[in-house]
């Protein structure tokens, strides 16, 4: 270190990670010169990497939640999730890739990935396959790697099965002027779809003194993203967060006999 800059050895540390610009690293200071890292992709998704020995099936990182938009349809072209391509091995390739729909039937497409922007892209039989599948904008699709190799397959899940996909449960918040006056925060569209709680209307605030807050949660606008109530800001407060400082939660599912709760946990300020 030299004064509060990283310097010999970062550049090693980031490429072994495949950082990318755009990308949020979160430190935590654990005592002599002891950091504990976490990565976040633009998409505020925790960025997840591959262990032969990792035993833990709870997260499916071979799944993700495409938006269907008028954008992409008219484009011919959707992007994926930067951590899901990290995760699965899909960067620096260009290849043909295969869709299938809810019966197995077989679109081809191709997969580019993009140097600069490091995103990784499907085109060219997007909008076919959309339309074929009676898709249309503001839908929001359920893909599953089914096989990865040179040719990887994606399979579209069907509508039940899509709520239990769960590719990432932290999510990064920003407590704005704003928030303060309107008194609510905002869920991202790809954290609710990918976590499937569009239907939750109740959710418990944990704060970083392990005191529950229970409050609403309601559609905010037609595309999907969810609004937390009025406690959200005694939540913030009474976990040290201030205006203009951003924070990470985990989404936790509790379950009680037959019901199950959804609790977002207080996990850092950044």
């Amino acid at each position: 270190m030299d004064g509060r800059r990283l310097t010999q050895g970062w550049q090693k540390f980031a490429a072994s990670h495949d950082l990318r610009v755009g990308d949020i690293v979160i430190f935590r200071h654990d005592g002599d010169f002891l950091l504990h890292v976490s990565f976040f992709g633009p998409s505020c998704c925790e960025i997840r990497y591959n262990h032969d020995d990792d035993d833990d099936d709870d997260d499916d990182d071979s799944s993700f939640v495409a938006c269907v938009t008028a954008s992409n349809l008219s484009t011919d072209m959707v992007h994926l999730p930067m951590d899901f391509s990290r995760y699965n091995g899909l960067t620096n390739r260009n290849c043909e890739i295969i869709l299938l729909n809810e019966e197995s039937k077989q679109w081809r497409l191709l997969m580019r990935h993009h140097k600069a922007s490091g995103h990784v892209c499907i085109r060219s039989g997007w909008k076919r396959f959309c339309y074929e599948n009676r898709r249309r904008a503001n839908d929001f699709l359920t893909f599953k790697l089914v096989r990865n190799g040179a040719t990887p397959v994606l399979q579209l899940c069907s509508s039940s099965s899509s709520s239990t996909t769960r590719p990432c449960r932290f999510v990064i918040l920003t407590l704005t002027p704003y928030s303060l006056k309107s008194s609510t925060l905002c869920l991202p569209v790809p954290f609710v779809m990918a976590n499937g709680i569009k239907n939750v209307r109740e959710i418990i605030l944990v704060d970083r003194h392990g005191v529950r807050r229970t409050t609403s949660l309601k559609p905010d606008d037609k595309y999907g993203r969810m609004r937390l109530g009025e406690g959200c800001i005694k939540f913030c407060i009474a976990s040290g967060v201030k205006t203009g400082e951003s924070f990470r939660l985990e989404l936790i599912k509790e379950k009680e006999e037959d019901t199950v709760n959804h609790l977002l946990k207080f996990s850092s300020k950044i």
